[in-house]
Order: structure tokens, then C-alpha cells, then sequence
């Protein structure tokens, strides 16, 4: 959704997509490459290529071989690094794109966390090698041109406008909007029973609207049933008028040394969704997350770092507060999402070419 976004105004490229998925999608300009690369061919080619144990290649090698491009457009993470290193190592051009850091991924990853030694060895190399680099926040252009020397470029969403939305609330319930998964839930159970508590002061009940699917969602909302109004998987623009019936809408990154690089360089996707919806962003975060830095500086919100029900519940308070200010998400919007990304992102590209991109 990021890159479609972005090449929607760049009709000047010849586009190939590759993919694997264990069944092959549709779409014009689409390749299936087969079933997604097994976690032990995973970790043999990452030992392979950094020498640490014996493995193999071969699965990457016959995949990159079915490929033909001038450039080729990988997003890193996990098996996408591995055929970003095979083409590097054919001497291919290849422009990188980094959604979340891959080596806080693995951190925060239980069954990917022993790769951590192998993958601090490939990419690095990988994020040097690449023609180019887009990252998805300036906070992690910021860490990686500090880190690893390599300049990047910061690359959301593009959106050229924000749309016109018309907010219907109710007095008597307090509502609150969420999309997509959760990173961690104890904090938001805790949101919960927090929200339900201020409700009550209040003489209101509390819904929950959440959007997409979660396991960790599902077992809250089967513990909170009346509490939660539940949603299929929508497109953008259904969701927003979703999104107008909330009081506030919550977007969170765990506390803890797991999470901290994670937190620190990503920013959540459903943000876009949240900007255009022009609703208060509850940002159940600790401070230094890049999430509460963006919340903070554009004032579009309100960040809470801690989980105790009264720290919560005054947060709560301060959010119904406030103002709701379409200038401030026209700000945040023109910084995160504007024409500057997508001319950063064509300099990039340096001229028109017919591109590869793998996604998994």
C-alpha cells in the first residue's frame, strides 16, 4: 500500500511484480514465484552467505535467476535481504526498501530472534551495497546514516490531499476506533478497562471499533463481547467513515528493551489511515518512539506512556479535551505523505527504467 501509492504518480515505469505467497494472486503485471521460502532454506542461506554455519544458497540462486529487470526493487525483510544479497553478489543495481529495521524485527521476533548474529552480518552489507535506499521514517534515516554511514531517504505514504470528513459522535457512548494488529496486549487490555472505568464517571458506555484482524484483538474483544463492534477487512476509504463515528482512535508501540529499536525507527501503517480520518490519535507509547515524536510535534493527539488505569484514564481526559484541528493533520500530512517523498523517490530512480520488485 506505501509503494502503490507512490507509483500510482510515476505511470513512467515499466513494472513487473514478483512475489511468493502459497497461492498465486491476481493482477496485471503480476509474476507467482511459488510457495514463500521455508524458514530452514531461510536460515541455510543466511549462513551460507556469512559463513557462520554450513548451508546452502540454491533456493534464492534459482529464484533470482527467474528474474529480469534493469532495476530491481526489493523491500528488506527477512527472505527479501537474502534475494537482495544474491543480486548484489551478480553485480545487479538493486533500490531497497526498509518498512521496519530488520534487525529490530528479529529482536522482537521469538522465532526469528537466533538469527540476530546472522543477520547483522548480511545486512549491513545489503543496506551498503544497494543503489539506493527508502526507509519509512526519518528517524530511521537518521539511525542508519549514523549507524551503518548510508544516506536514505524518508518514504510513508504519498496522499495528495487530505479528504473531507464529517464526524458523527455520540453523547452517550464513548467510542474508540483501532486498525489492524496489536504489537503487544497487555497495554491495550489495560486501555480497555481503563476506558471502560472513565465511561462510567461520565454516564456513558464504551465501544470499541476495531478494523481488520488480530489474534491478540480476538481474545480481548471474546473477554469484552458487548464492548466491541467488530469489522471485516476494509479498504481505505470505507474505513474512514468507520473511523468518523470515534471519539479518538489508538495506535500503540510496546514499552521494553524488545521493542525499543522497533519503536524507535517505525512508524505504524494504520497512522495514514488515522491522519485522514482526522480523529485525536491515542498514542499508548513510550516517549521516545517515533510514533510519540510525530504526535507530539503536529498535535494531533495525545501520547500516554505509562499503563496504570489513572495515568490512562487522565490521558482519556485530555484527549476528549481537545480540539480536533484539520490544520495540524494538514500539517503532519504534507510533512509525512507530500510531494516531497515522491520526488526524492523519482531522484532515486534517476531515470525512467523497467523495474523488478520482490515483495514476500
Amino acid at each position: 500500500m506505501q509503494l502503490r501509492s507512490h507509483l500510482a504518480q510515476l505511470p513512467d515505469l515499466d513494472i513487473e511484480w514478483h512475489y511468493q505467497s502459497e497461492v498465486p494472486g491476481h493482477g496485471e503485471h503480476r509474476h507467482w514465484l511459488g510457495k514463500p521460502i521455508s524458514t530452514p532454506q531461510f536460515v541455510a542461506d543466511l549462513s551460507a552467505r556469512t559463513g557462520f554455519l554450513p548451508g546452502s544458497t540454491k533456493p534464492v540462486k534459482d529464484l533470482v535467476q527467474r528474474l529480469d529487470a534493469d532495476l530491481y526493487w526489493i523491500v528488506a525483510h527477512y527472505a527479501g535481504i537474502c534475494v537482495a544479497a544474491e543480486l548484489l553478489s551478480m553485480g545487479k543495481p538493486v533500490h531497497l526498501t526498509v518498512h521496519d529495521e530488520p534487525l529490530a524485527m528479529i529482536i522482537r521476533s521469538r522465532r526469528f530472534r537466533p538469527l540476530w548474529p546472522l543477520m547483522s552480518l548480511i545486512f549491513p552489507r545489503v543496506l551498503r551495497e544497494a543503489r539506493s535506499v527508502d526507509v519509512t521514517s526519518t528517524r530511521m534515516r537518521d539511525y542508519f546514516k549514523a549507524k551503518y554511514g548510508v544516506n536514505c531517504f524518508a518514504l510513508y505514504k504519498y496522499l495528495p490531499e487530505l479528504p473531507v470528513v464529517h464526524s458523527r459522535l455520540s453523547t452517550d457512548t464513548l467510542t474508540v476506533g483501532h486498525i489492524g494488529s496489536l504489537y503487544h496486549p497487555e497495554p491495550f487490555r489495560r486501555f480497555v478497562l481503563a476506558c471502560r472505568s472513565y465511561a462510567a464517571t461520565q454516564n456513558r458506555s464504551l465501544k470499541i471499533i476495531r478494523i481488520g484482524n488480530s489474534p491478540d484483538m480476538d481474545k480481548i474483544a471474546s473477554e469484552n463481547i458487548a464492548t466491541f463492534e467488530n469489522h471485516r477487512e476494509l479498504l481505505e476509504q470505507e474505513a474512514l467513515p468507520v473511523l468518523a463515528t470515534c471519539d479518538f482512535v489508538y495506535a500503540m508501540y510496546p514499552e521494553g528493551l524488545r521493542f525499543r529499536g522497533f519503536r524507535r525507527t517505525s512508524l505504524p501503517i494504520k497512522l495514514s489511515t488515522y491522519i485522514q480520518a482526522q480523529r485525536p490519535i491515542f498514542a499508548h507509547t513510550p516517549s521516545d518512539s517515533g510514533l510519540a515524536q510525530l504526535i507530539s510535534k503536529y498535535r494531533v493527539g495525545t501520547v500516554c506512556s505509562s499503563q496504570s488505569e489513572s495515568d490512562i484514564q487522565q490521558a482519556v481526559r485530555t484527549i476528549l479535551d481537545g480540539k480536533t484541528n484539520r490544520q495540524n493533520f494538514e500539517a503532519i500530512r504534507a510533512d509525512l505523505m507530500g510531494p516531497r517523498q515522491l520526488q526524492e523517490l523519482r531522484r532515486a530512480l534517476e531515470r525512467p527504467l523497467k523495474s523488478s520488485f520482490v515483495p514476500n
